[in-house]
């Protein structure tokens, strides 16, 4: 089983978490001097040294100006009266929390190691509100919502340093005269404790407010309510659109209760949405354009669910939706190709995180309970560093048993600067920091050891080499059919070709078959439609690795899979291959009806007169077609040379693998029209002892089986 190490970095110096010291996957600090009842820690001064030789801290200093030991204790008192309403991490070594009560924190790490803590106390009683909601923070405002007040409220930050070089690195503080503080008052009655949610978009000109639609709710019989009291999503200008504060722009009621709305990172003014339809039985998943100031719907995608969600995320790419249903399940439903995969889990799935590369995702517990899957929804085993260097024995990391923590998980975030797709260097390379939040406290962080293999990465590739490694092609395969040509057609080439070369490597059997012509299928039977760049692209090298799969078929003696991806490639010289090896083998059948196409491919440019269109793929042999990987095995080719979209099955690549495992002969096979998606080079070498094969307009020299 393809699994992760980790290791788990507690932010506390409290006895009270019972950390072993025989676990060297889990770490905290600890105070001076031995701890106080020595019968429980028998291995204390051995794992000090081992957690230094390593390079962590095992006993923070309370040098000036840091103050370490002060500070993180301060930092577990105020989280254990206050909440975290928003995480932000400016840089891979900069992390910003935003309590309800005001106070911002600023982490400052070393690895997964803990540096510095700076409490902000600026904003504390300069706020129209006593409780924060929701909060969005960036490095020139912070747009907050409040619980008992109907309002959103706009900070323009100005910040001054503190400290000096020689003192050590300089904290940037908030400057308490110089900041800007406005507010607007949202539609709906006054006085309502509400879970009001805030989102700023990248070029930070348009904010959005929104929370759960009430139905039920009691409302006064004057004044008479208007439309704009029930709305619950409200479109607000900031900054320069609104003279430098807060504009309402339009308030809508949504049609289902929202579970998400948020900004596209890719369109600024394109706003995303999860809402729950009515009856809780489908997830509408909406997009909006919202550049004229009101939200028009642009796309609705049904989602049926048999549970009621209880958490929601997108993945980086925004084109998956992931929802953590009641029932104990996960449900990925993908936007652009309409598949829908769904996997069960042995906790409720009340917390989730998208890698920032989008091929990992992890789903939490309320109890502690962590599960990594692909972006497949293929189950990855995850385990903290120990010394027996087994699989997981289950397939949940379960934290509790290396901590006691009176409280559970609170939050989940990647150690990721919020940056839109094409950022610059500023963003972090290596993502393997998890950040981990309890309630009440503490704070720790999950670092994967990824090793030195990956570089550090976490994406798909390495994901592939992975489940490669310990025999999971299938789960491979999965993977990279969730990815898509048009976005990353390197990405998929590599990972297809890594695939294919590792399923050359191995005896060939049913698996294996089928593993290869699911692979090569996600790209003559896509489940998107492909552009015709993307074709043009990629599919000469991609026929190379289809030839080879022929081939390796042919010297298996698997003929009719062989025949089926002949006529899909409509190269004369493979079924001049396969007459040959099927007369060896006494099918002359075959051998009859593999010679008679070769010949009706030989005379076919000749008789039409367009040679071009046939080798090319030309409008006369294309087929546009927009639809997802249908089951049909006729009429469809590998794509051509002037499709826009290309047609997604093909006679050896279409249709489920269940179906082509049972060996069910294809009728008529000799009628049906092929489309030379490529044609290969037949004019070989006549190497010694080879018998030459029937003469036409090309010559085919037999090379016999391997």
């Amino acid at each position: 089983m393809a699994f992760c190490l980790a290791e788990l970095h507690l932010w506390s110096c409290r006895s009270s978490l019972k950390v072993a010291d025989t676990d060297i996957g889990t770490y905290q600090f600890y105070d001076k001097g031995e701890p106080g009842g020595p019968e429980e820690h028998h291995f204390y001064r051995e794992k000090q040294q081992f957690a230094e030789a390593r390079g962590y801290t095992w006993t923070p200093g309370n040098q000036r100006p840091e103050k370490l030991r002060d500070s993180l204790k301060e930092l577990e008192e105020l989280l254990q009266t206050s909440t975290c309403v928003h995480c932000r991490w400016r840089s891979k070594r900069s992390c910003q929390l935003l309590l309800n009560s005001g106070l911002l924190i600023t982490l400052n790490l070393s690895g997964p190691q803990l540096d510095r803590v700076f409490v902000d106390r600026t904003l504390v009683g300069r706020l129209p509100g006593s409780s924060i909601s929701d909060a969005v923070m960036t490095d020139r405002l912070l747009l907050l919502t409040f619980t008992e007040k109907n309002q959103v409220c706009l900070v323009h930050l100005s910040r001054h340093v503190q400290g000096s070089p020689e003192l050590g690195p300089r904290f940037e503080k908030l400057s308490p005269s110089e900041l800007k503080v406005c507010c607007v008052d949202l539609p709906g009655l006054p006085g309502r404790r509400l879970d009001r949610r805030v989102h700023l978009n990248s070029v930070q000109d348009m904010a959005l407010c929104w929370w759960a639609a009430v139905d039920n709710e009691a409302w006064p019989w004057s004044p008479v309510s208007s439309q704009e009291d029930r709305a619950n999503l409200v479109l607000l200008a900031c900054g320069v659109g609104a003279g430098g504060g807060l504009k309402v722009l339009s308030c809508v009621r949504t049609e289902g209760d929202p579970l998400d709305c948020r900004f596209s990172l890719r369109q600024p003014y394109r706003v995303l949405t999860a809402e729950l339809a009515e009856g809780g039985e489908s997830v509408r998943s909406c997009a909006y354009e919202c550049a004229r100031g009101r939200p028009q719907r642009l796309s609705a995608d049904r989602v049926p669910v048999a549970a009621r969600p209880v958490s929601c995320s997108r993945d980086p790419g925004e084109g998956r939706l992931l929802l953590g249903l009641r029932d104990s399940s996960l449900l990925l439903a993908d936007g652009g190709s309409g598949r829908r995969v769904g996997t069960r889990t042995p906790m409720l799935p009340s917390l989730l995180a998208w890698h920032p590369t989008g091929a990992l995702l992890v789903a939490a517990g309320a109890q502690g309970e962590l599960q990594c899957f692909d972006a497949g929804l293929t189950p990855m085993g995850l385990q903290l560093l120990t010394e027996d260097s087994a699989p997981p024995a289950g397939p949940t990391l379960q934290l509790s048993r290396h901590l006691r923590a009176a409280e559970g998980l609170a939050g989940l975030r990647w150690a990721a600067a919020a940056s839109p797709p094409g950022a610059g260097a500023d963003a972090p390379e290596v993502h393997d920091l998890l950040m981990l939040a309890f309630h009440g406290g503490p704070l720790a962080a999950l670092r994967f050891r990824l090793g030195t293999l990956t570089g550090g990465q976490l994406g798909p590739a390495e994901l592939v080499r992975q489940r490669l490694r310990y025999g999971q092609a299938g789960a491979a395969v999965e993977l990279l059919g969730t990815m898509d040509w048009s976005i990353a057609g390197a990405e998929c080439y590599g990972i297809l070709a890594t695939i294919m070369d590792h399923l050359f490597r191995v005896e060939l059997d049913a698996d294996a078959e089928a593993h290869m012509e699911a692979a090569l299928g996600t790209f003559y039977a896509p489940r998107r439609p492909l552009s015709h760049t993307v074709v043009l692209e990629y599919r000469d090298p991609i026929c190379k690795y289809a030839r080879r799969f022929f081939h390796h078929l042919l010297r298996h003696q698997r003929f009719e899979k062989a025949f089926l991806l002949a006529l899909d490639i409509g190269a004369r010289d493979l079924f001049m291959d396969i007459h040959h090896a099927a007369r060896d083998r006494g099918e002359l059948v075959l051998a009859h009806v593999a010679k008679r196409k070769a010949k009706e491919i030989d005379a076919e440019p000749v008789a039409g007169g367009e040679e071009e269109p046939r080798l090319q793929g030309g409008k006369k042999y294309g087929v546009e077609s927009a639809q997802p990987w249908s089951g049909s095995s006729e009429g469809s080719r590998l794509p051509g040379g002037s499709a826009k979209t290309v047609a997604p099955c093909s006679s050896a690549f279409g249709g489920s693998l269940d179906q082509q495992q049972k060996g069910t002969r294809p009728e008529a096979v000799t009628a049906d029209p092929t489309w030379p998606w490529r044609r290969a080079e037949t004019d070989l070498v006549d190497g010694e002892g080879q018998a030459p094969g029937e003469s036409g307009s090309l010559k085919v020299v037999h090379f016999g089986l391997v």
